[in-house]
């Protein structure tokens, strides 16, 4: 079944686009004339990551698999259904912190710098800097420990116990949310790329006045698309899509889902008829295109700089995953468990209070769990 509610058995275009995306992958890698794209994988320089990559790889097939025979839960029941989803989540989330931090510790990424502005992950000469991936084990992180949050709110945790006094309820509730939004205390010490870096005028300025592609800075190498490149304006208009599906991630998907899980009073632990948010197809359909594209942004890149993809085929691979996620956040239940005031709220406190991500959390959760307690917003 796709869908706990819903008969049709036609595969969602979400799974269908992840479906395309790992066929053009895989074949890609198995008839790659000078077989570079499996020797990523068995090079002895780095071997670390590139076992734990391929695990990785294995692990999000897996998922795939898994997801498209969604008759597990019909089969084996709730609680095993429960358990899988569980065990499977913590593993992708765990594996793909190790990839990208073995990626970062294995390869020489600390001494490139990119022309100001310019990520390695889309550019065509630039190339993925170990800050870029330093940056992405935080947000990988952040994935981790929500997904654990939302499994333990809906199912494992009982939330929703009205014999207790209402201060000590919200207080569980609070408790919870604070130490699924704590990362966010520390998102200082990692690096920060911005996205909008990539298409200001001022880079663009700074491109014309070097004509070469390649110069040393600071005993390091710095790299970066060159003006004249056919696929500038693709790759700036692919920044521009990916710095608003990171405030839809944000403010809807992370901030807006947690605070409106924390602050429902709806219980799934004695529900028989339904499946916790988490467990649901398609949520899992959701989750896995999100962890897919963490990891996969670094490896296209990779099998570019090998001539296993050309750039355009990369872009098209790249696109073809941002445009199944964000599908697949339209298709899934996610939306519908969001509190629409939560996330106008959180989006609103970025930009008035940016910086205090924990602090602006909380308010929004006070703010929502009263009002809908007291005015029922």
């Amino acid at each position: 079944m796709w869908s706990s509610n819903n008969n049709n058995n036609h595969p969602p275009l979400s799974i269908s686009g992840l479906n395309l995306f790992f066929t053009l992958l895989l074949t890609t890698l198995t008839l790659s004339n000078n077989a570079s794209g499996l020797k990523l994988f068995t090079h002895p320089h780095g071997r670390i990551h590139r076992l734990t990559g391929l695990f990785h790889l294995l692990w999000l097939l897996y998922g795939a698999l898994f997801l498209i025979n969604n008759n597990h839960y019909t089969q084996n029941g709730k609680n095993d259904w429960h358990m899988k989803c569980l065990v499977y989540d913590i593993t992708l989330g765990t594996s793909g912190i190790i990839t990208t931090l073995t990626a970062a510790s294995s390869f020489p990424h600390r001494h490139i710098h990119n022309r100001p502005g310019e990520s390695g992950t889309l550019s065509n000469d630039a190339i993925v800097t170990q800050g870029e991936m330093v940056e992405h084990s935080f947000y990988q992180g952040v994935n981790l420990v929500q997904v654990v949050f939302l499994h333990l709110v809906t199912w494992k945790v009982d939330l929703d116990d009205e014999e207790r006094l209402s201060i000590v309820v919200f207080g569980k509730r609070f408790g919870m949310l604070v130490l699924v939004t704590l990362p966010w205390a520390i998102r200082k010490r990692f690096p920060v790329n911005s996205f909008s870096a990539n298409w200001r005028k001022n880079n663009v300025e700074m491109n014309k006045k070097k004509n070469n592609r390649h110069h040393n800075t600071n005993g390091g190498i710095r790299v970066g698309t060159v003006k004249e490149s056919k696929y500038l304006w693709l790759i700036n208009g692919m920044y521009r899509f990916k710095k608003w599906q990171y405030v839809f991630y944000k403010h809807v998907i992370l901030n807006g889902l947690n605070i409106s899980v924390a602050s429902s009073y709806q219980s799934y632990k004695n529900d028989t008829t339904s499946l916790p948010l988490p467990l649901t197809p398609q949520w899992r359909i959701f989750w896995l295109l999100l962890n897919t594209s963490y990891v996969m942004e670094f490896f296209l890149q990779s099998l570019v700089k090998r001539q296993v993809l050309s750039q355009k085929f990369m872009m098209v691979l790249n696109a073809l995953l941002m445009i199944s996620a964000s599908i697949a956040s339209m298709e899934s239940n996610v939306l519908g468990q969001v509190k629409v005031e939560a996330a106008l709220i959180s989006l609103f406190l970025n930009f008035y209070n940016r910086g205090h991500d924990v602090l602006n959390t909380m308010v929004t959760f006070i703010i929502v769990y009263f009002g809908n307690k007291f005015i029922r917003i």
